[in-house]
Order: structure tokens, then sequence, then C-alpha cells
């Protein structure tokens, strides 16, 4: 009878009926022996997202046989579910090693690899993989994005001109060129290239919301505006093209912003969506919708775990701390609201507390800047003298002078050019909604990725002259080799991000971290006269945190902006700037550095 069921699930299996083959081993999973028994069921409990069960079933099946290439690989691909891409990258390797001919392989140790920010080891093994076989397809478009990522831009773009050649007809290369074309602000080109890609292949959602990124990227809303009706026509609840969708129209003042949450929830109501709505609307300060929209979801879902961290999210920004600390100390689900709990001791001055729930998440996710804030913020409380070393101003911060601004002639105007080209990428309404920006405009995009304009490429250069000895000086300036600026170093700091920021009369930004850089900055193109040394406004103000604390922290680092100066902080460092009157706008480019950008 066992047999006649390992049959059927195996069949199953072949036939893509992954419920069924689950449903089947689960019956005889304690009777299995045979290895290709047990590889069977590996693969069908890791196709059915439980990689768990899959260890289990190939840990008994490696202790029965010799490792082969394909064990090995099943092994890399079950670390990887479980976000183990240290260990899968081994397993990848060691499958290699075994099968030196195999491109398949390389190309899993590959991936592997790129997403674990090791680009110059992917882009060897992916030739590896291409020396084999030249016109392999899915290693030439990773090939692509791994160059792209190095931000050799025209390398990548010639990888995806030769994949396309070698298939025409595969969406894949078209997609992946499409989004380089986005990403370098190359708006015609991005269209028809991604256009192609939806014409080879109509399902291809991702393709569409790039299509959006692309439309508004360009400032053109009308476009925009087409692109979102048609991608939600097509797929309706999708959750992130209704993000996308809902952040633009903030941005641009229209009306009934949240039109395609409300409508998607009734149509759909999935815990993405209703996370994504609920965190929209807090940064909002929509509490009122916020409120209605956590109790739909009780009534209709129940207490779940999701619903708890809605209600909790929204009792935390209504300032109702000593209520969510009762209401975390009676769930089951406690450890998943660890974020909760510890910004709740922060406001009722049970620093100690908070100090220990910023350890546990610090330690689950030491490369998270959310994260080290609320540890350094806690020892900060506690009068601790690691606070000194984490946020040691003297070491840590860099104050400078761009060359862009000698009084010569020719730097005058070029930063008249400079001024006037970033001015003209500002093509928003209002900042986004989730931004720290109040009063003022962030441009779209990657600024530095994005604009062909020979002033940018400029201020860049002058950037990276002044930033990047200071980056390498930082190994030598004594900090502990614990340091969180120090094991968290990229091999090779790249710019991940970077904007523009213009406020007008009254704008400031909230206290707020970098969550995906390493280091973070200001760079101030243009100051008002008004910010002067009459007063502190308009300055950038570190270590004031943005959550209540009981015994409320103060900055403890000021910095005055004057034009054409550079400021250059961890991004685990809590900044906001002070908000000031009077005439003229302040014009501010801001970057973060850190692991590469992987948006291609």
């Amino acid at each position: 009878m066992s047999l006649k069921k390992i049959s059927r699930a195996i069949e199953a299996l072949k036939n893509k009926d992954i419920n069924q083959a689950t449903a089947i081993f689960d019956s005889v999973r304690n009777k299995l022996s045979k290895p290709h028994h047990l590889h069977a069921c590996a693969l069908a409990y890791l196709q059915s997202g439980r990689s768990l069960d899959a260890q289990k079933v190939l840990s008994k099946l490696l202790a029965k046989v010799q490792p082969t290439p394909q064990l090995l690989s099943l092994s890399g691909d079950i670390n990887k579910s479980n976000g183990d891409l240290n260990s899968s990258i081994v397993d990848y390797q060691k499958a290699c090693k075994l099968s030196p001919s195999s491109p398949e392989l390389y190309y899993n140790l590959a991936l592997a690899l790129f997403e674990n920010q090791e680009l110059p080891k992917t882009r060897e093994v992916l030739n590896k993989a291409l020396l084999i076989r030249p016109t392999y397809m899915k290693a030439s478009v990773l090939m692509g994005r791994c160059l792209a990522a190095m931000d050799l831009f025209n390398e990548a773009e010639e990888t995806f001109q030769k994949a396309i050649e070698a298939e025409p007809k595969n969406f894949l290369p078209y997609y992946r060129l499409g989004r380089l074309y986005v990403y370098k602000g190359k708006s015609k080109e991005a269209y028809k290239s991604l256009k192609k890609s939806l014409d080879l292949n109509p399902r291809l959602t991702p393709s569409r919301e790039a299509m959006i990124l692309n439309s508004i990227y360009s400032g053109n809303n009308q476009e925009a505006s087409s692109l979102i009706q048609s991608a939600l026509s097509y797929s309706p609840t999708n959750e992130s093209i209704i993000s996308i969708a809902t952040d633009w129209m903030i941005e641009s003042r229209q009306e009934c912003p949240y039109r395609y949450y409300e409508k998607a929830w009734k149509k759909n109501p999935s815990r993405q969506l209703f996370t994504n709505f609920i965190n929209c609307l807090i940064s909002a300060k929509e509490y009122k919708k916020a409120e209605n929209l956590v109790n739909e979801w009780k009534q209709n879902i129940g207490k779940n775990s999701t619903w708890e961290s809605a209600h909790l999210k929204l009792m935390d920004a209504e300032d109702r701390s000593e209520e969510v600390l009762k209401f975390v100390k009676l769930s089951k689900y406690r450890p998943k609201h660890q974020i909760q709990e510890c910004l709740a001791h922060f406001a009722l001055g049970n620093y100690s507390d908070s100090y220990s729930c910023a350890i546990k998440l610090n330690n689950a996710e030491p490369r998270n800047q959310y994260y080290l804030a609320l540890l350094v913020t806690a020892l900060r409380c506690l009068d601790d003298k690691k606070y000194l070393e984490l946020a040691d101003y003297d070491k840590l911060i860099l104050q400078s002078n761009l060359d862009l601004y000698s009084q010569n002639a020719k730097s005058q105007n070029e930063r008249a050019d400079l001024i006037t080209h970033l001015n003209s990428l500002h093509i928003t309404d209002e900042a986004p909604v989730q931004q720290s920006v109040k009063f003022g405009t962030q441009t779209p995009g990657n600024l530095f990725a994005q604009s062909q304009h020979q002033v940018i490429h400029n201020l860049k250069a002058s950037i990276t002259k002044v930033s990047f000895p200071f980056f390498s000086n930082l190994i030598s300036k004594g900090l502990a080799q614990t340091h969180p600026i120090i094991t968290n170093y990229p091999d090779q700091p790249y710019f991940h991000a970077s904007w523009s920021i213009r406020t007008r009369q009254g704008g400031f930004h909230r206290s707020h971290i970098h969550s995906k850089g390493w280091y973070s900055s200001a760079c101030y193109i243009n100051v008002p006269r008004v910010i002067d040394d009459s007063s502190n406004a308009g300055y950038l103000q570190l270590g004031k945190p943005p959550f209540k604390i009981k015994d409320e922290l103060q900055p403890d680092f000021s910095v005055k902006p004057t034009s054409g100066s550079l400021v250059l902080f961890p991004s685990y460092l809590w900044h906001a700037t002070q908000p000031y009157q009077g005439e003229g706008d302040r014009l501010v480019v801001a970057f973060d550095i850190g692991a590469s950008n992987q948006f291609v």
C-alpha cells in the first residue's frame, strides 16, 4: 500500500500538483527508506515552501548515500529557502567541484553569490558557466544584472543585447534591459524594451510595474495614470502596483488617493494588502481609517498575528504605550512584536527592557540599521559608555566643502546650472508619504544613475573625491573590530541610492535613519540666507529619536548647513532638520553608501 502511495506522490510531483504530492508524502514520510523516494519527498516539501521539512528528509537521505552534485544542489536550494545564503553557497561550491562541467550548477552558485552581494565572485562563476555554454540565457541575463549592480552599465547593456540576439523570442532579456533603462533614466528605450517583454509574456506583471515607475520617474503623469489603469485591470489586487500607484497619487495631490487600496480590499483582503494599506494610513496619520481597517480584519478574519501587528502599530502611533505593553505580554505571538515592545518600554522609561528587546533584534539581524538605532538609543538612555563608541561624532562624521563651490567664474556658473537642473527634476507636488520630509519634495528614482546631465556627473565625482578617502581611513581610526561600521563595512562601497530634496519655508525632516545604507549624507547645494548663526533653524541635528521617550533625549550634534558643504554620518544615527522661516528653498542632494543597488 505504501509503495502505491509513494508512486502516486511522485506522479503528482511530476505533474506539478505539489499540494497532492506533499499530502501523500505526509502520510508515508516515516516509512520512506529508498533514496529516490526520499529525494522526491524533499523536493516536494521544498517546492511547497516547507523548507525545514525538506531539510529533515534530505538529512535522512544523506545519511544513507554519498553526496552527489544533485543532492548538494538540492541542499543549497533548501538552505537558501531557509535564508542561510552562506551555507547554500558552500553547498553549491561543493556541487560544482564534483561536477565542474555543469553550467546549471555554476548558475545556482552565481545566483546565491549575487543575492549575497558578492559581485566579483558572481562574475567569475558566471564566466565559467558561459565558457561551457556561451548561449546559456539565464546565465547571460544574470551576468547583465551583475554588471549593472557593479555600475558597469555599458557592459550590462551589451550583455543584455547579446542575449536578445541569441534568443529574440525570450521575454527575460528584454525585461532586464528595460529595467536597466529605467534605472538609467532612458525612458523611451525603457518603454520599448518593457513593452516587448510584455508582448512576449503578457502575464509578466513586474514588467508592468517597471513601466509605471518609468513613467513616474520621467514625469509623464498621463502615461503613468494610463499604465496604472491597464495594470490593475489585468491584475486588480496586485499589492506592489497598488502601493506604487497610491504613493504617486499622494505625491501628485490627486483626489481619493486610497481608492485602489479600497477597491482591492473589497475584492481580495489579503494579508500583504492589509499590511501595506495599514502602513500607508498610519504614515499619513489617517488613524481613524486605519482603526476601521483593523476592526474589519478582526471581524472578518480574526485576531491572528497579522491583526495584532497592525493593532499594535496603531496603538503605538497614538501613544498608547501602557496598552501596547499589556497587550504584548498577553500575546501568544509576543516574539513577533519585539519592535512595539521595545518602543513601549522607551515611552514608559523601562530602559533596561528596551535594551533587552533591542539586543534580541540586533542579534537576529546585525545589519539592520533600524535595530541598531534602537540599540544605540537604549545605550544612551542607560548612560552606557558604549553609546559614546557608537556615536563617536569626532571619528564617524565628515564635514567638508566640495571643490565645485570655489569662487572662480567657472565654478559659479556650474553651480547655477546644477541648481537649475535639480529644480527641473522636482516634478512632484508633495514628498513621499512614508518618507521623512515635510513641506518639500523629493526627486523620484536614483539621481546619480538616472541623470545624463554633466553637472550631476561632476557632482558625483566631487563627492567621491572627498568621501571615499574618508571611508578608507575609517579602518585606521581605532574603532573596535566589533564596531558596526567595521563589521558592516562593504567589500566595495557603492552609491546605493541618491536623490534630491527641496524644502520651502517651514520645511523640515522628521527624525529618521536610513535602513538600506551604511553611511548616509547631506550635500547642501543651495541654502537660504535666513539659515545663519542667529538660531538653529534649518540645522541638521543628530541623536534625537522620533519616538516618545519618558526622559526626552535632545540632539547631541548639530551642523549648520552652508552651500557647497557635505556631511557624512553612519546610517544608523537618528537625524533630522529643523524648520526655518523666510524666503528661499533649501536644495539638498542626499545619498546612501553601502551595498550595490540590484534594481536591474
